[in-house]
């Protein structure tokens, strides 16, 4: 494998997962209580942020795209910003379970795929 490929995979990756928090948003608007409790909020205060929640998952969503788009074409801050958006994702997936454990199942890759397109297949030179 080599860096562009794995960056192509990673941008892919990317695409999908943003496709998924953009559904968030339709998926909450459509169908009225489908959440019990997110991100530790339950009843009222869920109903009341929901569409803040599914907000945030539209500007995740939006952020992964601009990501997917530069790593597609290889630009380093978009290989830094989908390993940020990686990781913060994978630190904070654990206040969002169920939804978080779709969010790491994609985080992983990617931040593993970007770290590959980033270094390469560069061996660490002990003395």
């Amino acid at each position: 494998m080599n860096r562009k490929f794995s960056s192509h995979i990673a941008s892919i990756l990317l695409v999908l997962h943003g496709l998924i928090e953009i559904a968030g948003l339709v998926f909450i608007s459509s169908i009225p209580q489908v959440l019990t409790s997110f991100g530790g909020l339950t009843g009222p205060a869920l109903e009341r942020n929901a569409s803040a929640i599914a907000m945030y998952g539209v500007f995740w969503g939006i952020a992964r795209f601009i990501a997917a788009w530069g790593c597609w074409s290889m630009r380093k801050w978009a290989l830094l910003l989908g390993m940020i958006l990686s990781s913060v994702t994978m630190v904070s997936a654990t206040t969002i379970i169920p939804a978080g454990v779709t969010d790491t199942l994609f985080s992983i890759p990617v931040l593993v795929f970007l770290l590959y397109a980033w270094f390469g297949n560069v061996a660490i030179e002990m003395n």
